[in-house]
Order: C-alpha cells, then structure tokens, then sequence
C-alpha cells in the first residue's frame, strides 16, 4: 500500500502556539497517516462556508430549549429500543444459527448502501439550515419523498444483479423486501428532522420504542415458528413501517407538499457533500462485513456481526445518542466558534468518561459476556468481542468531531477525512479477511488508532484548540479507565472457576467501584459535574453556588447545576456581528477571551469524522442499525443490522 502524492502546503506566519508536537509516523503507519492527509491538504478547513446573512436572522424566532435535559430524553429513547433489541438478540441466538444471522447481515449490507443516500442529505440540511421552518419545511418533504421512491425502486430492480455479484444468488427475494422498507423509511425524514431541529427528542420516545416492541415481539415469533431468516425480514419491515406512522403523528400533521426551486437548491448544496459523507461512512463501515462475508463464509459473518453487536450497542450507540443532540445545538453555536469548541471540550471530556470504562471493561469480560448471552455455540465470538471493544473505545474518543464540522457547515472535511480513511483500510482489511475474523478486528483498531491522531489534528486546527487541552481531556477519564482494567484483568483470573453469568455479575460490580474511585481522583471536575447532580437529588449535597465572590479558578470541566448542561446553547442566536467574540467565559484557552471568529491556522491538517460519516442517521431501514452514520458523525458510524441502530458521524 502506498500514500498518495503529497502536495506542499504554505504554512501561516503565525508560529504555531502549541508546545506539543506530533512525532513523524514512517512504515506502514505513516501511509495510513499520509492517505487521510493528502486530501485535506487541498482542503481550506480553517473558515466555515455560511449562508447569505438573511439565512441567519430567519431562525431567531425559534426558541433554544434546554438541551442537557433533551439529552436525557434521547438516552431514554435509545434505552427503550435498544433494550428491546437486545433482548431479541439473545433470543434469536438460541433460535437462529450463526449462517442465518450471516445471510441477514449480507442482505442489510447491501441494503444500506441505498438505506445511506435515500435522501441525500435532505434531512441533516434541515436539521442545519438557518432558515425558517415554514420555508424550507415543504421543499424538503417532496424532496425526500421523491429520491426515496427512486432510490428504492433502483434497489429492488438491481436485487438479482447484485446478488449475483456477490455470489449470493438466495439474497434476491430479501433484498427486494427490504427495498420497501426503504422506501418507507424515506417518508419519515422530514418529521423525525422536525423533532431533531427543535431539539425535542421527547416527542421520538413513542415512535421509536413502540417500532422496536412490535418488530421485537413479531421477529421472535416469527423465528418460533421456523421462518428462520425471514422473522428478522418481515420483523424489520413490520418496525420501520410502524415508526414511520407514529412520526408522522407526533411531528408531520402540519406538514405540507411544496417546491421551491431556490431552497432546493440550498438544501441539496449541504445535503449532497453530507451524502458523499455517508457513502464513505458505509465503505469504511462496512467494508469488514464484506470482506469477512466474501473470504470467510456466512458463518464467520455471523459471529462476527454478533461481537460487533455488543458494543455497538453499549459504546457506539451513545455515541449517536449525544451526537444527535450536539449536532443541532452546535448548529445553532455556528457563528461563535469559541463557544462552540468549549461545548465540544465538555463534551469529549464526558463522553470518554463514559465509553472507556464499558469499552475496556467489556474486553476484559468478552469471554463470559459471549457465553452469557450468546451460548456456548457462539464461544469463537469471544476473540472478535476483546478487539472490537478496544476499537469501539478510540472511536468514540473522536467521533464528535464530525458534529463540528457539520455544524459549521463544512461536511467537505469529513469527505475527505473519509476519503483517506477508506483508501488506508482497503487492502488491509481484505489482506486480514484471508486470516480470521479476529485479524480483521486487530487491522479496525490499528487504522483506528492513526485515525484517532488524524482526526484531533483537525479539530485542533479548527477549533484553535491546543493539543494539552485535548490530550488532558481524554487522558484523565481513561486512564481511570486503565487502571479499572487492569485490575479487572486479576478478578478475572482470581474467578475464572465461575459460572460465565456469576464471572460477568463479579466483573461488573468490580470495575464500577474501582472507577468511581480512581476518576474521582484523576478527573475530580469531570466527577463533581457527573455525581453533584445525583447528589443533590438524593440530598446529601447543597446546590453549588453559581456566582461566588472572589476569582475563579480554572477548571477543565466546569461544574454545572443540571446533568449533561454541556450541550446547553446559546439562549439566542447570535448575528454574524455579535459571534466575532466570544461571550462565554468558561472557554479554557491559551490566549484572550477575545477571539477572532475564523481561525487562523494551517490549512493542512486531518482528520475524519468518525466516519462519519456522517449525516445524522435518519430513521433508516435498520432501526436496529449498525450506523454511526456520519452523524451525519458521527459516526456512528453506519451499519444497519438486526439488533442495533449504530456504528456512526462518525
């Protein structure tokens, strides 16, 4: 594998301010490295491309809620349906074997490559555009309607084609069903975007976890009644159906038909590079499904989908939950880049706090996790289940970068940070698929991990981040999270004679102590933000007083009266004027409080958007997806699978 031709890049005449330097990366590392920053160097990453300022003002009418307490409700509605996912997951594991679960994945694979671009983008422009609702609104609606009518017909006439293709002459009728659900699909984007613009994620709590119950409940009794791969079929079809008729009630009953040739335009000016974002994101996200189908056969697919599943579900998809809901606050934040890389600061800060210990944890406790849920049967899972959690681990550290750049209107970046991802996963995913699954897992987290380094590499640029502020906010949760590993690696040898579920209830306890302990001491803000709310609620801690007298010291996370108030915006939207400074004064940055709304910086620079994909995941076929997409990030990450609703924005 070798790295594209790089070109020279002028450096500013500013000095760089950061004290701390990336070392050169040579060998194979380096040509993972130099593939995803060849083509951002091409790229001007250091100003976003805004709208005419009349854009800016139509949306000061619409008020900001509180977001920190939308987050919560958005983690309420992925716990209700993913809990429901779970749960059917380990049912059909003991109904299904690992070749049915293997076709089901090869089917959806080819499924969501159309799933990912049904409405080209038309949903996160939406959910991004400043202009009113009442404008936008119709145009989006025909839009999304009429590219998911063709987009599902184009699949279900290229089923036998493909399926030959691939070598899987038995995928035909499945994916022609599948394509319906597509299209179907396809009507909900407009409602669902109206509820995610408005930042009610309240409002998606009955559709989505009525969806999920329902395919739930017909998937296991299809599967009962030996249908075999088809209950999860019909069981998808059944879901998607039924959440795009309860979105349609909760958020569509004022909406219209409507075109207007000038807003299409913009919508399609955002939604088309978000798009090319996605197809990206399903490569990239994908691509070791394909390779691990083709090479090792459907039942190594389906062990593999399995381990893949466990944290997708419990890593990965909270990703996607907090994207969703820190894609349109930062949309909002888009003309103050200071405040809005404070909120990102926070954010990362609280999202490793959270991914690293059920990351790690779930490593070191893949074995008896498998043989719990799973079954003996599905044991060779355990392997793929260590590596993918660790994968799953530096990916969310990550992954809301792509937030970022979508926020400012710059999905650009994310192409070509996706573009360089892709380029230097090819041949070794393809090469480890000749091996085993497990090589397959190694060769994610490796690319990951260069990846990881690329994608900090531009936020610091657009941001004007300084490396110490970025490295101190993800070292001090995990290495928290390390040393609960290690510790979890002796109970697990200590206890290894125990039955797998008594093995995995002892690991659990152990790791949530020694955490709770050792963070307290190496993030003590990040835990006083985390615990004082709980506190407080059980009343055993006073509310903090919010404007003490005397200085203040500087804290990496500011201690705030709510949970989650990390992703609080702005109260009103500000005007290109107004955002030239930066009004908030918890930024921690080397330098002023008064900054320069764009950036100066490098214009080199990379980094992906965890794949990002990614535009915000509309509600895809997949309900229970593998998607992160590019959250439009976001990862997640994109793959749409049976049991889960992630691998996203990136």
């Amino acid at each position: 594998m070798h790295a594209l031709r790089r070109r020279p890049v002028s450096e500013p005449s500013r000095p760089d301010p950061d004290p701390v330097a990336i070392p050169e990366l040579t060998g194979f590392t380096g040509s993972l490295w130099a593939a995803q920053t060849d083509v951002l160097e091409r790229i001007d990453i250091s100003s976003p491309r805004w709208d005419s300022p009349t854009d800016v003002f139509d949306r000061v009418d619409e008020p900001t809620p509180a977001t920190g307490k939308q987050a919560a409700w958005n983690y309420l509605v992925f716990a209700l349906s993913k809990s429901s996912t779970l749960i059917m997951t380990i049912i059909l594991a003991r109904l299904l074997n690992p070749e049915e679960f293997g076709l089901f994945a090869f089917a959806l694979l080819v499924v969501n490559l159309f799933d990912f671009v049904k409405d080209l983008g038309i949903g996160a422009s939406l959910v991004q555009s400043r202009r009113s609702w009442a404008r936008i609104a119709p145009t989006g609606l025909t839009l999304s309607v009429v590219f998911g009518v063709l987009i599902g017909g184009v699949l279900a006439a290229s089923a036998g084609l493909t399926s030959r293709l691939v070598g899987h002459p038995d995928l035909e009728p499945l994916i022609q069903v599948l394509a319906i659900g597509l299209t179907i699909s396809a009507l909900s984007v407009v409602p669902m975007a109206s509820l995610r613009r408005k930042i009610d994620f309240k409002g998606r709590i009955f559709p989505e976890f009525v969806g999920a119950l329902l395919k739930t409940v017909l998937t296991i009794g299809l599967a009962v009644g030996g249908l075999g791969v088809w209950s999860l079929i019909w069981g998808q079809l059944l879901g998607v159906t039924v959440t795009m008729l309860l979105y349609w009630r909760v958020a569509g009953s004022s909406l219209q038909f409507g075109y207007d040739g000038e807003t299409a335009r913009a919508l399609l000016k955002f939604g088309l590079p978000v798009t090319a974002v996605t197809l990206l994101a399903f490569g990239i996200y994908n691509i070791d499904y394909l390779a691990v189908g083709t090479r090792l056969g459907d039942a190594e697919l389906g062990l593999y989908t399995l381990a893949y599943r466990v944290p997708e579900l419990l890593v990965l998809s909270l990703c996607g939950v907090i994207s969703e809901v820190l894609f349109s606050s930062l949309s909002r934040l888009q003309h103050d880049l200071p405040s809005l890389g404070k909120h990102y600061l926070q954010t990362l800060g609280v999202v490793v706090a959270l991914t690293a210990p059920i990351g790690i944890g779930l490593a070191v406790g893949a074995d008896a996790l498998i043989a719990t849920m799973y079954g003996p049967s599905y044991s060779a899972a355990g392997p793929m289940l260590a590596v993918l959690a660790l994968y799953a681990v530096i990916y969310s550290a990550s992954f809301h970068s792509g937030d970022v750049y979508k926020a400012i209107g710059r999905p650009s970046v994310l192409t070509a940070i996706n573009a360089g991802k892709f380029a230097a996963l090819i041949v070794p995913i393809w090469w480890a698929a000749g091996h085993s699954a497990v090589m397959v897992a190694v060769v994610l987290l490796g690319v990951e991990l260069v990846h990881f380094a690329v994608r900090m590499r531009v936020v610091h640029r657009v941001l004007t981040l300084s490396w110490p502020e970025l490295l101190v906010t993800i070292a001090r949760p995990l290495s928290a999270a390390v040393v609960m590993g290690g510790v979890l690696l002796g109970v697990n040898h200590l206890c290894r004679n125990l039955p797998a579920p008594a093995l995995l209830a002892v690991l659990a306890i152990a790791g949530l102590a020694v955490y709770i302990v050792v963070v307290r001491f190496t993030a003590p803000e990040l835990f006083a933000m985390v615990s004082g709310p709980v506190l407080r609620k059980l009343g055993r801690e006073p509310a903090p007083d919010l404007n003490p007298a005397g200085p203040k010291p500087a804290n990496l996370y500011p201690v705030d009266p709510e949970p989650m108030t990390f992703l609080h915006t702005s109260p009103e939207p500000r005007s290109p004027a107004t955002a030239t400074v930066n009004g908030s004064g918890g930024r921690h940055r080397a330098g002023p409080d008064h900054r320069p709304l764009v950036p100066a910086g490098k214009t080199g620079g990379g980094g992906r958007h965890r794949a990002a994909p990614v535009s915000q995941p509309q509600p895809s076929l997949m309900s229970n997806s593998r998607e992160l997409r590019p959250s439009a990030e976001s990862d997640s990450r994109g793959r749409h699978l049976h049991v889960s609703q992630t691998r996203g924005n990136k």
